[in-house]
């Protein structure tokens, strides 16, 4: 979630909810993840942004929104919160 290096592109990422889902006979089938991705970027992060889609789709999450960007005047960097979510099916 904190990032202390120096490079020009770098993601952080966190969990922030996680709840049980498909409930039947009283229990829960599957649990949803909601987690973000921040991409921070001194150059264009469309691409970026771009790629993380694909691999976080190729790895089962689904992409939910793409918060607005914002650029950071005290570091320079422009941040990119990038919204999934991961739906696990706990009968496998």
């Amino acid at each position: 979630m904190h990032f202390t290096g120096q490079a020009e592109t770098y993601l952080t990422y966190y969990t922030w909810l996680e709840l049980p889902d498909n409930f039947a006979d009283d229990e829960h089938k599957n649990e949803i993840s909601y987690l973000t991705v921040d991409v921070f970027s001194k150059k264009n992060f469309k691409d970026i942004v771009r790629k993380l889609k694909k691999i976080m789709k190729q790895s089962g999450f689904i992409w939910e929104d793409t918060a607005p960007e914002q650029y950071e005047s005290d570091t320079g960097y422009y941040h990119v919160p990038v919204n999934f979510y991961y739906l696990s099916n706990l009968e496998n």
